[in-house]
């Protein structure tokens, strides 16, 4: 199953971490393009079931452990806002 995750706001050539139930499945450095709010969009294979969805952008010391459930949540949109990460599940993404 694909679960489609947007990094949008607040990143600013920071490497951002993303680990599917443990298993690190993404690392590289975005910046926000804040004319759209965008930093990078991804597609990742996830367990057909709930699992953890960890997110960590190691150099501000930010990390956040999101439940997901892939058949309810198909996408995901994270933002670094004030020192922490904060998630949102619109209905829709951009590139989805």
């Amino acid at each position: 199953m694909q679960l489609n995750v947007a990094l949008q706001d607040g990143f600013d050539d920071d490497e951002v971490a993303i680990r599917v139930a443990g298993d690190e499945v993404y690392r590289d450095r975005v910046t926000t393009r804040t004319q759209i709010s965008h930093a990078a969009d991804l597609q990742l294979e996830v367990p057909d079931g709930p699992f953890e969805l960890e997110v960590e952008v190691p150099a501000r010391g930010v990390r956040e452990t999101l439940q997901l459930d892939p058949e309810t949540q198909p996408n995901v949109a994270i933002s670094l806002l004030e020192g922490r990460l904060v998630a949102s599940y619109p209905e829709r993404l951009g590139f989805a």
